[in-house]
């Protein structure tokens, strides 16, 4: 599949282009991991996510930008995951633990929503100094202080200011999904 994605481009309604290569390389293990969370069998996760990428090309879709693109995808993963259990008898069982319709819908959103913001962070802590990205991924892994200091074999100190430089650049950087987020726990949150 990868080979015949190369230097493809798909221009969207609003303007901008896609290039298929990029866009499969970063969105494939997200669809996966989000297919994972219907099916257990991640061949059957691999399979379904290859098929929704080959429909998409050959369908050549004319989408008005990325988010309609990125709903598609989640969409067609979501519903391909839903047959597939329906095919297999599993749907059923999935259906007796989520009861609530209302359910099922909000927590598809939540899951979509908590991806796209993890893809966003990441994306953010990747483009951090080397040295900054590995004290931060390393303290994420809930190493403490200590512990970071010793597998990098550098001080403590240096650890403290390597992860308050990098909390400040992913505060300014991450700024704009933090406000996105504020609506929806307003929203969420318990009147006192």
């Amino acid at each position: 599949m990868i080979k015949t994605l190369r230097n493809t481009e798909i221009k969207l309604g609003n303007g901008e282009k896609i290039d298929l290569k990029d866009f499969f390389d970063t969105y494939y293990p997200e669809l996966i991991s989000f297919a994972s969370r219907y099916i257990v069998n991640p061949n059957e996760c691999e399979d379904i996510v290859q098929d929704i990428f080959i429909s998409f090309w050959e369908k050549q879709k004319c989408f008005s930008n990325m988010y309609a693109v990125k709903a598609f995808f989640y969409t067609s993963t979501r519903n391909s995951c839903l047959d597939y259990l329906k095919h297999s008898k599993v749907e059923e069982k999935y259906r007796t633990m989520n009861k609530n319709n209302e359910v099922v819908s909000e927590s598809f959103l939540e899951e979509v929503i908590r991806n796209e913001a993890y893809s966003e962070i990441y994306s953010e802590i990747n483009k951090l100094p080397e040295m900054g990205k590995k004290v931060l991924l390393l303290a994420l892994r809930e190493n403490s202080n200590e512990e970071i200091a010793k597998i990098l074999n550098i001080a403590i100190n240096t650890v403290k200011t390597h992860k308050v430089r990098a909390y400040k650049v992913l505060r300014k950087n991450l700024y704009d999904i933090f406000l996105f987020f504020f609506p929806f726990r307003k929203r969420f949150s318990i009147n006192k």
